[in-house]
């Protein structure tokens, strides 16, 4: 299995294209570097010779609005973005004793879902990890436990247009 490596700037030479604009610009900007927004991991080919995928995961909170009263439910760990190189798009790495697929996807968001755990465990609490799905993405979440806000819910993104927002609650 690929451990994540912290981006470096190093690596911006390397060739990437999830097949979303927005995601691949990200990756190329300087934001993604910046730790006041979050922190970018990314998974390399064994020969390092190329990016098979990245996420980039941030801090907030996921608040409720009901009649007009807003609450803080809680901290949240925020997947800023999420992406798997499009030649890796689909690729099956195994399977559940179930029978269902695993794909070099899941991996990745296991690995980022494990990196979540760590933050949880050495540094800061929260109660939530949430993400804004692309729809290509949205499948993905679903079949990993993730679950669609309650309409009452709210956390604050400056993200691409999506097809829901998703949570999953620890």
């Amino acid at each position: 299995m690929l451990s994540p490596i912290l981006l470096l700037c190093s690596v911006w030479h390397l060739i990437f294209s999830s097949g979303n604009d927005y995601l691949d610009r990200f990756l190329r900007e300087p934001l993604s570097l910046d730790s006041g927004y979050g922190k970018t991991f990314i998974w390399l080919s064994e020969d390092e010779t190329a990016i098979l995928g990245y996420y980039n995961i941030g801090t907030g909170s996921v608040d409720e609005d009901l009649a007009g009263v807003k609450t803080k439910l809680g901290g949240a760990i925020h997947i800023n973005c999420f992406a798997l190189d499009k030649g890796f798009h689909g690729q099956t790495k195994g399977f559940t004793e179930a029978g269902e697929k695993i794909n070099l996807s899941d991996l990745l968001l296991y690995d980022c879902l494990q990196q979540t755990e760590s933050v949880r465990d050495d540094y800061v609490g929260f109660s939530f990890i949430t993400l804004c799905s692309t729809e290509e993405g949205f499948n993905l979440y679903k079949r990993n436990g993730f679950e669609e806000l309650d309409d009452s819910m709210r956390f604050s993104v400056e993200e691409e247009p999506t097809k829901g927002v998703i949570l999953i609650s620890n």
